[in-house]
């Protein structure tokens, strides 16, 4: 259950400000799966009512923070590695179509924030720090989305944060840090060059690749497990009489 410290929220869009704070504490970890949340609790910590509590869990359950039962109540959903596989294609379609439009858009600012955030997690990598790694990695690609200038698009990708952040968690177990950390500097240089392109190709490369991984991991799994089972080695055996 989570510590009962109340912290005021400002009157003007509680709703938003409490489903942002609980959105973040998922994202960060502190509210693992499964974790059990009770509006009475979550209220008496955000020092506001139960209203905007039950508003800020409904909009969760959509976005897929959250999921609810008639009898368990409101719990942290857990993401199987199945969703995230599901999830690559469809983010290197999104991303890569706001790599193509911020190639044409991003300003020097925007360059400079993604050649900093690379640093960080170059830095992160050096010490092994992963949830740093993460923060850094999501804030490249959130960047690359807001310089598309698209709206759409980034409330797109926020519905997904939740998939991409157990995306990175799981990419971290396949590649050592310091690799995961230089494979955004193609496409650093591709939105320096200004190139639509090879901006695209390189951001479908950069999601495409992990799915690849996982994809090949979770075959791997499944044909071990079917060769130590000896019920199914009858029932392949019997299938090609």
């Amino acid at each position: 259950m989570r510590p009962e410290v109340v912290r005021p929220v400002g009157r003007r869009l509680l709703r938003d400000e409490v489903r942002e704070r609980l959105m973040e504490d998922i994202l960060r970890g502190r509210l693992k799966p499964g974790t059990p949340l009770a509006e009475t609790h979550v209220a008496r910590e955000f020092g506001v009512s139960q209203a905007p509590v039950r508003e800020a869990f409904r909009d969760l359950e959509l976005l897929g923070f959250l999921e609810k039962s008639a009898f368990r109540g409101a719990r942290v959903r857990h993401i199987s590695r199945n969703e995230v596989a599901e999830i690559y294609p469809v983010r290197a379609g999104l991303e890569g179509v706001a790599a193509r439009a911020a190639a044409v858009r991003i300003d020097e600012a925007a360059l400079q924030r993604l050649e900093e955030l690379l640093e960080v997690m170059r830095e992160a990598a050096a010490q092994g720090d992963e949830q740093r790694q993460v923060e850094a990695d999501i804030a490249f690609h959130e960047t690359i989305i807001e310089a598309s200038g698209n709206g759409l698009l980034m409330q797109l990708w926020q519905a997904m944060r939740l998939a991409t952040t157990t995306f990175l968690t799981i990419s971290l177990a396949h590649r050592p840090l310091a690799e995961l950390a230089e494979r955004h500097l193609p496409l650093l240089e591709a939105l320096r060059a200004k190139d639509p392109d090879a901006a695209e190709a390189a951001m479908r490369r950069h999601i495409e690749q992990p799915g690849e991984w996982i994809r090949s991991e979770m075959q791997k799994e499944s044909e071990e497990a079917s060769s130590s089972d000896p019920d199914s080695i009858s029932r392949s055996a019997a299938g090609s009489k």
